[in-house]
């Protein structure tokens, strides 16, 4: 047993709970892009090799777990964006290049139908049953859909057990969400889900009266954060990295993802009549189809979607 007792909690024994009875763990490595340098797993051998000096650092959970279960000899498999040169890279900035048994790409599978975590499991040569997953919120709908029975939610290398999928959404609703998200309009939604541009609409509206949110951009947003939304389908249809666009045009995005457009005008100093020129030109600018689907693409970028994890791994 190990005597470390960090300040976070995270004994031996929590971390022998999630993985008593698990044959492997399933790891999005975007809960890996996300961890801060002071919780890193120690210093990065090169640095060392070049006399940099470095700053102490105390593992994040994240990393913890993952150390106690190659101690275990469980097996662990990473699910990158897109596997590439990089990745081994990526591990070493890490410091966790020593667990992995098996790294699968998620775009490669999910083109396919098949589930990223479940081709992970298979890539260990183990039921997805039989595995624990570590991801984030934005992949959370995907890890559930993977049918495992045990799933960690990170957020910069903490650990929570991920709540039971209650999300309040009916299917319909969350599909219509979902296709908003990804830039369509309520026509267009109809076209792609097979029913009527009234139906959509109803369904939004909706969902924003239960959630009091009056703004259909902020509304989808707040699906997002609260992670209520299968994002795997909104992440596959990103670009590799976010086209460059002027920072006080970033930020207003970024801030009506949470704030209306009176707000952000404050907020930023601009005026408020003009907020409106600069969502447009930003959004021509990325190649987004709508102010929403302009504000989902900057949130996923935002460090915690895997494509994230897939531009650090090239």
């Amino acid at each position: 047993m190990s005597t470390l007792q960090p300040a976070d909690g995270m004994t031996a024994r929590d971390m022998d709970r999630h993985l008593i009875n698990r044959k492997g763990v399933l790891v999005d490595a975007s809960a890996l892009v996300q961890l801060p340098a002071t919780r890193l797993s120690g210093a990065d051998p090169r640095l060392l090799a070049m006399g940099t000096p470095v700053p102490a650092t105390d593992p994040a959970p994240l990393l913890r777990l993952l150390m106690r279960a190659g101690s275990m000899a469980i097996p662990c498999a990473l699910v990158v964006q897109r596997l590439g040169f990089h990745v081994t890279d990526m591990l070493v900035a890490q410091r966790v290049t020593n667990v992995w048994s098996a790294s699968v790409g998620a775009l490669e599978h999910r083109e396919q139908g098949a589930n990223p975590f479940g081709a992970a499991a298979l890539a260990l040569g183990l039921p997805v049953e039989a595995c624990l997953v570590i991801t984030t919120g934005l992949t959370l709908q995907e890890a559930r859909a993977s049918k495992c029975r045990r799933i960690l939610v990170s957020r910069s290398g903490s650990l929570k057990v991920a709540a039971k999928n209650s999300n309040g959404l009916s299917r319909h609703e969350h599909d219509v969400a979902v296709q908003l998200a990804l830039g369509h309009t309520y026509d267009s939604v109809a076209e792609q889900l097979g029913c009527s541009a009234g139906s959509a609409s109803n369904a939004m509206s909706k969902v924003m009266r239960r959630r009091g949110i009056s703004d259909r951009t902020r509304a989808i947003a707040d699906l997002i954060l609260s992670e209520l939304l299968d994002t795997a389908e909104l992440c596959a249809a990103l670009p590799d990295k976010l086209p460059e666009i002027d920072p006080r045009d970033h930020q207003v995005l970024t801030l009506l993802a949470t704030h209306d457009v009176h707000t952000v005008a404050r907020m930023t100093g601009i005026n408020q009549h003009t907020i409106g020129g600069v969502v447009a030109r930003a959004t021509t600018t990325i190649g987004a189809r709508t102010r929403t689907h302009a504000v989902v693409m900057t949130l996923l970028f935002g460090g915690t979607c895997p494509a994230t994890a897939s531009s650090d791994a090239r």
